[in-house]
């Protein structure tokens, strides 16, 4: 008969071991299986699956024996394994697909949510449907594996301290024994082995429970920040506000924020979710401002992706969108159908937890081929002809999206580029270059060439007989060429100027007042000079007296009513407005 001392030290010195082997397992993946294995596939499947099935096995150790735990582990694992050996088919390379990134996160989302349902599964098969059971695991794996990465953090610091203190006798056993090949990755996994096991047995003292009540407190900061930002939201344009991915992807994570804490407030059941009315009606508030949100981050996302096509990272962001909506229909039905609504959120919640799951399936498989798709978008756009070469993803195709976009750069090798020699050029710059900073390059040479033109074009000069030409402009700041070409595009009334004149005779080139029309009908000033075959960017202008210059003065140059005189030196006067020029 076993004692619960001999259990402990045994529980513990299995997940010591599993630990230590998984830390020798992923340091041999990576110093040594690509000296065994060639195929980058077959390394794939092979990297993805030993850490997959440690992970997923870890993770269930402690609640069950090691034992017990490895079935689940591996038919998780190997399942993840397939899905993403699948998704590597795109590529040639592990190279390309390791800078493609999603398809290993869709394959670590893929075993995140599998490995609960594993877990209930180690139960009984009626705990698929249990969702107090899938909370408790969910969040106790997660408490359990954080709890067990700090320790091992802590392991290391006492380790390098211990160093320190014998290197003062001349001792030098532990750097001897850490150089030996391999022995870091063990010593990792051995403390977070054990560090999950001592977890385990204190998580009457380590539970999420002091973590979940403290999250509950935000519910109500959460929802009135997101008020707020509905409101205000809601009465300005949105298509103002919400055209950039980046602003997608915040709307995106305040939705997932607005979910866990929805979720974490509803806890396990009605008993342990949030008591006082107060917090309830936050919760359900908060429940029903998720579709809000979720509608906003679509519309964002569609703005972008009308403007320029799919990418797989706006897929991505599509897939996150459509997720956030389903939780956001299923909450805010759940809320207004009243009666027993915490308990349909906490079944939505298993039904949406297994969407996600087929979701991150279904994203490693040709049903949504990201590459593909993305592809096929941009070809579709740059064979309209609407598309200027500067926004053409053309780089991506060449170098980035694996097989699919190879296939679509041959396409435009075929069809569009054989009447269209800019773009034909192009393609061959793209399928050349050896980095992404080289073609860029190239193409931000092209935008400022294209910029320069089109400040040159609406640009007024005077005097008349000046001779200001476009490569003049080329050399300027790439932001002053993006910022001064959208200002002199959409404010041709009265437009840039640019006065030229000799304010400082002695200096013997010509020097000049550069009007960039600027908001409510006002103008930003720059002095400038002539160095050659260059226009130089001098400093940036006021008025004297406090003054600014506006339309009216700017339309009186370009009548002529102005004066070049002296002030302590030449000065340009318009009525009674003064621009001193800084050289």
């Amino acid at each position: 008969m076993h004692t619960q001392g001999g259990r402990t030290v045994t529980g513990r010195a299995e997940m010591a071991a599993v630990g230590s082997v998984a830390g020798l397992a992923i340091w041999a993946l990576a110093e040594h299986l690509p000296d065994v294995i060639d195929h980058p596939h077959v390394y794939l499947a092979v990297t993805s699956f030993v850490a997959g099935f440690f992970a997923v096995l870890m993770g269930l150790s402690g609640p069950y024996r090691v034992v017990r735990a490895a079935l689940p582990a591996l038919w998780l694992s190997a399942l993840a394994a397939l899905l993403v050996t699948w998704a590597g088919w795109r590529f040639d390379t592990l190279e390309a697909f390791a800078e493609a990134g999603h398809p290993i996160m869709a394959w670590g989302v893929f075993v995140t949510i599998g490995t609960p349902f594993a877990a209930a599964l180690l139960r009984d098969h009626h705990s698929l449907r249990d969702y107090g059971h899938l909370f408790d695991v969910s969040w106790s794996i997660l408490v359990r594996y954080s709890a067990g990465w700090l320790f091992a953090g802590l392991f290391w610091a006492v380790l390098f301290m211990s160093h320190a203190l014998l290197e003062i006798v001349g001792l030098t056993i532990i750097e001897d024994i850490l150089d030996i090949d391999g022995v870091p990755f063990v010593v990792t996994g051995f403390a977070l082995g054990l560090g999950l096991s001592v977890v385990h047995e204190m998580r009457e003292y380590l539970s999420p429970f002091l973590v979940l009540r403290l999250l509950r407190l935000l519910v109500p900061v959460v929802l009135a920040v997101v008020l707020i930002f509905v409101v205000a939201a809601l009465s300005q344009d949105p298509s103002t506000l919400f055209g950039s991915l980046s602003r997608t992807a915040v709307l995106l994570f305040v939705g997932l924020a607005m979910i866990c804490l929805v979720s974490i407030s509803l806890d396990r059941g009605d008993a342990d979710a949030v008591r006082s009315r107060w917090m309830r009606l936050c919760t359900a508030a908060l429940a029903l401002l998720l579709p809000v949100i979720a509608g906003l981050a679509i519309y964002a996302l569609s703005l972008r992706v009308a403007q320029y096509g799919w990418t797989p990272a706006r897929l991505a962001a599509a897939a996150t969108a459509a997720i956030v909506a389903l939780y956001a229909l299923t909450y805010a039905v759940a809320v207004v159908l009243r009666g027993p609504w915490m308990a349909r959120i906490r079944q939505a919640n298993i039904l949406v937890a297994v969407v996600v799951l087929l979701t991150a399936a279904a994203w490693q498989s040709p049903l949504l081929n990201a590459e593909q798709i993305s592809s096929k978008s941009q070809v579709v756009r740059i064979e309209s002809g609407n598309v200027p070469l500067p926004d053409m993803a053309l780089y991506e195709l060449a170098h980035d999206w694996g097989k699919p976009g190879r296939a679509g750069i041959a396409q435009l090798q075929d069809g569009a580029a054989q009447t269209d020699a800019a773009l034909q050029a192009q393609v061959t710059k793209a399928l050349s270059a050896d980095s992404r900073w080289q073609f860029e390059r190239g193409q931000a040479d092209r935008r400022s060439e294209t910029q320069a033109a089109e400040i040159h074009a609406h640009l007024t000069v005077l005097p008349q007989t000046a001779a200001v030409t476009e490569e003049m402009l080329e050399d300027w700041p790439s932001y002053r060429l993006r910022e001064w070409s959208k200002s002199c595009v959409n404010s041709p009334d009265p437009g840039c100027v640019l006065l030229l004149d000799q304010f400082a005779p002695e200096q013997g080139a010509q020097q000049g007042v550069l009007f960039i029309p600027a908001e409510n009908r006002k103008f930003d000033v720059f002095s400038v000079f002539v160095d050659g075959r260059d226009l130089v960017i001098g400093e940036r202008l006021a008025p004297f007296g406090g003054k600014v210059v506006t339309v009216t003065e700017v339309r009186s140059i370009l009548e002529g009513r102005y004066e070049v005189a002296p002030s302590s030196r030449r000065s340009l006067w318009i009525g009674d407005v003064e621009l001193f020029p800084e050289f």
